[in-house]
């Protein structure tokens, strides 16, 4: 089991199939936050046009899409004409061999 309940998956970057459904759950998030965005503003018109004031965090959830590259780093590193550590702590995505998704959930 994984630490992080944000993890969607792993996905290889030479996988058409794969990054095809990558593809679709950023179009997915997108919609959601579309729509969470109109509720929102539908919700804002409703209470001013009654009178009532908007409760502090009552907005709709809205999500952040992260890609996290795996793969080999020392060597792309070395490639890069960097130190061969530059990259242990995070992977540039052109040189991923696989990627974690995560979906994060937005504080607004």
């Amino acid at each position: 089991m994984r630490h992080s309940k944000s993890y969607v998956g792993t996905y290889y970057i030479k996988s058409a199939g794969d990054m095809l459904e990558v593809e679709v759950i950023r179009k997915t998030i997108k919609i959601v936050n579309a729509t969470a965005r109109a509720k929102d503003r539908a919700e804002k018109q409703y209470r001013k046009w009654r009178g009532i004031d908007m409760e502090p965090g009552s907005r709709n959830l809205q999500y952040r899409v992260a890609l996290k590259a795996r793969g080999p780093r020392t060597k792309h590193a070395r490639a890069d004409g960097r130190h061969p550590r530059a990259y242990d702590q995070s992977l540039p995505l052109r040189h991923a061999e696989r990627v974690d998704l995560y979906v994060y959930e937005q504080s607004r």
